[in-house]
């Protein structure tokens, strides 16, 4: 388990099911899951307001809730959130995964000033405050946790935050694929969602950060990286994932995008069974992200000197030897760097080996161990005594 990841308490369970309001059996859960997940792909399918919100509560807050944990992490270990009590904004915030996401993973010694949430969904919100204050209540989340503010917002429509102010920690939660799922190709649905990014980045504070959570399937991811063209472009700094300012080099194929995917993390285990039962994944972790800043302060600006490079593959493990891809400053043909471990290599050292590290992982390079890079598509062979993982 990737110690970034704090694994959703069973107390949750509890607190979920009070700020719903409402018991729901796991068999009629399942069917409200399951046509949720429906909807959600765009299909045209019956399901009752309060049903969707139960699925929404009980099942995908616990599911969602961990996706914002490594921007998060990665802020904190970069010493990039504003030393101060935070301000945290929530854009389209429905129950609060996002948000309360974030409040839980955040050190402890950061405080927490203010909450503000906004949705167009009422009923959401207002489920989104008692699962905070029942959280706060069972320990789940800080006792100094503010109340969360909530406003009712139209997030499509112009104006939307002029009167919203500056905060430290402006989150988008699963946010833009709401109203950009309609546009047909990627190109128009990356200029959507960066016209939403724009004017979320002018409610960030001159030393904050917008965290940006899509999902993980390909054409969420591929759209969210046109919106990143645009907005370096329009001259925003990408704080992370990327280790570059370049194009995304998952752009240049049609058939690549750049996404996480855990496969050692799992639905609590309450819930796996619901998930079977509508016919969705139990275990692993998937999703996108995008943090900007309006600062130039940049997560390879902390990392050490040598050369930075992020893990964006799991590792694959053959007869004899390692493989993996990495993104960075420095690619290969296909845009990344596919890298090799020699199992014979690797027994040199009693450090981490290529096999061990997960996907989304912060790698130094130092310059000696680029000696081999890549030209015409051929793989770095790694050294074991000129890289090593520096977070998490």
């Amino acid at each position: 388990m990737n110690s970034w990841l704090k694994p959703v308490e069973p107390a949750w369970c509890e607190v979920l099911e009070q700020a719903l309001g409402r018991a729901v059996p796991l068999e009629a859960l399942a069917v409200m899951v399951a046509r949720q997940s429906q909807r959600y792909l765009g299909e045209d399918i019956a399901l009752a307001p309060a049903d969707g919100l139960a699925a929404r509560t009980l099942f995908w807050f616990p599911r969602d809730v961990l996706k914002v944990a490594r921007a998060v992490g990665e802020l904190a270990w970069a010493g990039a959130l504003p030393d101060r009590p935070l301000r945290v904004l929530d854009l389209g915030a429905g129950v609060g995964a996002t948000s309360l996401g974030a409040l839980r993973a955040l050190p402890p010694a950061v405080k927490v000033a203010a909450v503000t949430a906004v949705d167009s969904d009422p009923a959401a919100l207002a489920i989104l405050r008692r699962l905070a204050d029942g959280a706060r209540t069972a320990n789940l989340l800080a006792a100094t946790t503010p109340a969360v503010r909530t406003l009712v917002r139209d997030l499509t429509q112009p104006g939307w935050g002029d009167d919203l102010g500056l905060h430290d920690l402006v989150l988008a939660g699963l946010t833009a694929v709401e109203f950009t799922r309609a546009h047909g190709d990627e190109v128009a649905r990356g200029a959507a969602i960066a016209v939403f990014l724009r004017e979320a980045l002018r409610r960030v504070a001159d030393d904050g950060a917008l965290v940006v959570i899509e999902p993980g399937s390909r054409a969420e991811s591929r759209a969210l990286h046109v919106a990143r063209s645009i907005l370096i472009a329009d001259g925003a700094t990408v704080f992370a994932p990327c280790l570059h300012a370049a194009e995304c080099p998952m752009l240049r194929t049609t058939r690549d995008w750049c996404h996480e995917d855990l496969a050692d993390v799992a639905l609590p285990t309450w819930l796996q069974g619901v998930a079977k039962t509508a016919g969705l994944r139990w275990e692993g972790l998937t999703w996108s992200y995008l943090v900007l800043r309006r600062d130039g302060r940049t997560l390879r600006g902390a990392m050490p000197a040598e050369t930075p490079m992020r893990m964006v593959s799991q590792p694959s493990v053959s007869k004899g030897k390692t493989e993996a891809w990495w993104c960075g400053p420095i690619t290969g043909a296909r845009g990344d760097l596919r890298v090799v471990e020699l199992d014979r290599v690797a027994r040199r050292t009693t450090g981490a080996r290529l096999r061990d590290i997960a996907r989304g992982a912060l790698i130094a390079l130092e310059e000696e161990g680029i000696a081999e890079a890549e030209d015409g598509g051929k793989a770095l062979r790694l050294d074991p005594t000129h890289w090593r993982p520096v977070w998490p």
